[in-house]
């Protein structure tokens, strides 16, 4: 009797040993990873003549920071899963004031002191050139906001060109104003490469297309301030159309002073034409004006066109967070924030530069990171893909879309 109560003590025993086993590893809480921080950069005016367009990059790379710490890269945050271990995202950025010798200093020193892997900026194609030259040697991954077509043409691997370069959109510009019925034009252009060309790129096939160009201005508009000779000149030679190609603010300064000198023809816009323009000429002035616009400022325009609803969240934050206007930078910007950092962790590295390059276009082929810009790849060159931007007419205050832009691939390749 003795030894079956022996027994059953036993296995009373080793039950109730085996169920508190069970309840401590159903109350022990995992050990994971403790949460690191990987320091990003930026360098961008954020003083100086365009520094409205650097705060604007940096304020959209501090958002997309902000959501994929919360968030995740695909909403599932916090931050980036990098392997088996995550990661905070943290901004380390430099004032390059718009001089490109300095944004070369603010790669290196953001490179040196603080290793970052991955930078976005800085803004401008001699800036982006600069950086060209050294980016490699330092081992860091960058984004040059330039719009010129020799950018990307330059084979560094280490680098990305956010946007299709203006100069092949002068084509279906020029024909827009033909098809209009504009066939007399004046042209005035930033110094800057990238906007240089694109003007020249107009003149040629609006000139091949029966149209002829009455004058051709290229200024510095970073720090010209004052565009009424310039008007008055092109005035006198009754233009049926007026292209101006620069940065946001110059842009609309320079419509401001034509319509002061008395300029009563149309105009014809880069994709910069956007908020704060439009608190400096509105658009009740620039009837039957033309302009190539960008899906994004559009989406913003018109709430109802934003099908995936993803510019009017980064929007609303945006106002949310800074109560001040906006330049389309903060919007072009997003989606290389995004790109970066889900490209590391496809490549599950946040150290080697060349495995994180070759996994970005996957990033965007995955097609589901919330991004502003329907982006579906990164060209062997380095630059983004397949995004469409709009040739829209202002009519009766309101952008009216008048054809899709879509350059065809093989043109960039």
């Amino acid at each position: 009797m003795s030894k079956k109560l022996s027994f059953f003590g036993i296995v009373t025993m080793l039950v109730t040993f085996l169920s508190f086993s069970a309840n401590a590893q159903q109350t022990t809480p995992k050990l994971v990873p403790e949460m690191k921080t990987l320091k990003i950069g930026v360098v961008s005016p954020q003083s100086g003549p365009i520094a409205f367009y650097g705060m604007s990059m940096l304020r959209g790379v501090s958002l997309s920071v902000k959501n994929i710490n919360e968030k995740g890269t695909l909403g599932k945050g916090p931050g980036i899963l990098v392997g088996n271990q995550r990661y905070k995202l943290e901004i380390v950025s430099y004032d390059d004031m718009g001089d490109p010798a300095k944004s070369v200093i603010g790669m290196r020193k953001l490179v040196e002191m603080y290793k970052v892997p991955v930078l976005l900026g800085p803004v401008g194609t001699p800036h982006t050139w600069a950086c060209e030259e050294i980016n490699v040697q330092l081992g860091v991954l960058f984004n040059g906001m330039s719009t010129s077509d020799l950018s990307r043409k330059k084979g560094n691997p280490l680098y990305i060109q956010e946007h299709v370069p203006g100069q092949y959109y002068g084509d279906p510009m020029a024909q827009a104003c033909i098809e209009k019925g504009y066939k007399k034009a004046c042209v005035l252009a930033d110094i800057s490469e990238a906007y240089r060309s694109w003007g020249k790129r107009f003149k040629e096939k609006f000139e091949s297309l029966g149209g002829q160009v009455l004058g051709f201005e290229s200024v510095d508009t970073k720090t010209t301030t004052d565009f009424h000779s310039i008007m008055t000149s092109f005035k006198a030679r009754n233009p049926d159309i007026i292209f101006i190609c620069s940065y946001e603010e110059p842009l609309a300064l320079a419509t401001k002073h034509a319509l002061e000198v008395g300029y009563k023809g149309k105009f014809l816009f880069n994709s910069e034409f956007a908020a704060k323009a439009e608190k400096i000429v509105e658009l009740e002035k620039l009837e039957g004006s033309l302009m190539h616009m960008w899906p994004s400022w559009y989406c913003v325009k018109y709430p109802s066109e934003d099908k995936r609803g993803y510019v009017t969240t980064f929007l609303k934050q945006y106002r949310e967070t800074y109560k001040e206007d906006f330049g389309t930078i903060a919007f072009s910007i997003q989606p290389v924030a995004y790109m970066f950092a889900r490209a590391m962790e496809i490549a599950g590295t946040v150290t080697d530069v060349y495995a994180i390059r070759a996994a970005c276009p996957k990033a965007l082929q995955e097609d589901k990171l919330p991004i502003v810009y329907h982006y579906t790849d990164v060209l062997k060159n380095g630059l983004f893909y397949g995004s469409r931007d709009l040739m829209a007419e202002i009519n009766s205050g309101r952008h009216k879309v008048i054809r899709e832009l879509l350059v065809q691939r093989e043109l960039l390749e």
